[in-house]
């Protein structure tokens, strides 16, 4: 995959995978697995998931200047991990919009996202962590979002 994602995006899905109270093996694996596709090493992701068990408020996650293509796909990741469980409860839903704000993405970006993300989750094995396809959702969030894409740098 072309895109890479920093450490600071997955500390902000990690602080929606416990946000909840309940996390579930099947989350882990499926963050794990996308950590590791989008550039992150075993020790970066053990200590990003230690930092969300611990707790950690969205607001004092210090993201670097994503492009829209990654801030985009961070959300579209929320999105997928908020749902991974089979639902979104009320505090997923306040982490995904404060997300959103923190990410600087509008309505339309977040709709694509969101949309991009349902798309894929409704491929057979799409609503199972382990199996998603982060392609696949890449390909998806580009046909929503013309005039974005992956090489884009802003």
């Amino acid at each position: 995959m072309s895109t890479q994602l920093p450490a600071e995006c997955f500390l902000a899905l990690a602080s929606i995978i416990y946000a909840d109270g309940r996390v579930r093996d099947n989350e882990l694996q499926g963050f794990r697995r996308a950590a590791k596709t989008y550039g992150l090493d075993d020790a970066a992701i053990a200590s990003i998931e230690q930092q969300g068990a611990e707790g950690i408020e969205l607001a004092s996650i210090e993201l670097p200047e994503l492009s829209k293509w990654q801030g985009a796909l961070t959300y579209a990741f929320a999105v997928w991990i908020a749902k991974a469980d089979g639902i979104i409860n009320s505090e997923e839903l306040a982490q995904l919009k404060e997300l959103g704000d923190l990410l600087g993405l509008e309505k339309l970006r977040r709709d694509a996202a969101r949309s991009a993300t349902y798309d894929i989750a409704a491929l057979p094995g799409g609503h199972r962590p382990e199996e998603y396809d982060f392609e696949a959702l890449e390909t998806a969030l580009e046909a929503k979002l013309p005039g974005s894409f992956r090489g884009h740098t802003s």
